[in-house]
């Protein structure tokens, strides 16, 4: 509560510049949860430069990896995804191809590739893998982000401050 007070100045900036491209930023940290080991998921959905959707949740269920908590998490904003492109093509703005899905876990991205399973991932539930069809259906693009410009780091985890206020302006909060 602390924190809302001190920062009741703080406005969402949202910008009609840019073209309306809806692209998500997904991260998740692995294990967060100090007493049931649970992860974090947390993503950003950006149209052209504003933010028009975020989550910041803790996962149902233990991941045994960081990559199942990181696929975990992107699964979840895919259904978000889902919803809001109808949503959006209501409003008259349909997608114009497939949705980019930043990830900062490589072995994520490479898991949603139809063509690959690892020893270390069989155990993960068929619930997940509709992240593949929508892949295969050209409805999303999983794209690698670096650690440091992940925008959805803001949702997941603790950062240093300089961390923090780079992100809240990349992510239109003002003040």
């Amino acid at each position: 509560m602390r924190y809302l007070g001190a920062t009741k100045h703080v406005k969402l900036r949202l910008s009609s510049a840019g073209e309306l491209e809806l692209r998500c930023y997904v991260d998740a940290d692995w294990a967060g949860d100090r007493v049931d080991r649970k992860s974090t998921t947390g993503f950003v959905f950006q149209l052209g430069s504003s933010v028009v959707a975020w989550t910041s949740r803790k996962q149902s269920t233990v991941a045994l990896s960081s990559t199942e908590a990181e696929y975990m998490a992107a699964s979840c904003a895919c259904r978000e995804l889902l919803w809001l492109r109808v949503l959006l093509e209501d409003l008259g703005i349909p997608a114009n191809g497939p949705t980019m899905i930043f990830k900062d876990n490589q072995a994520c991205i490479k898991m949603a590739d139809s063509n690959w399973s690892g020893a270390r991932t069989k155990h993960i539930d068929v619930c997940y893998h509709h992240l593949r069809d929508l892949r295969e259906q050209n409805v999303i693009t999983l794209q690698y982000c670096p650690s440091n410009n992940m925008l959805a780091d803001i949702l997941t985890k603790p950062l240093c401050k300089e961390k923090f206020l780079r992100l809240s302006l990349l992510l239109g909060l003002e003040g």
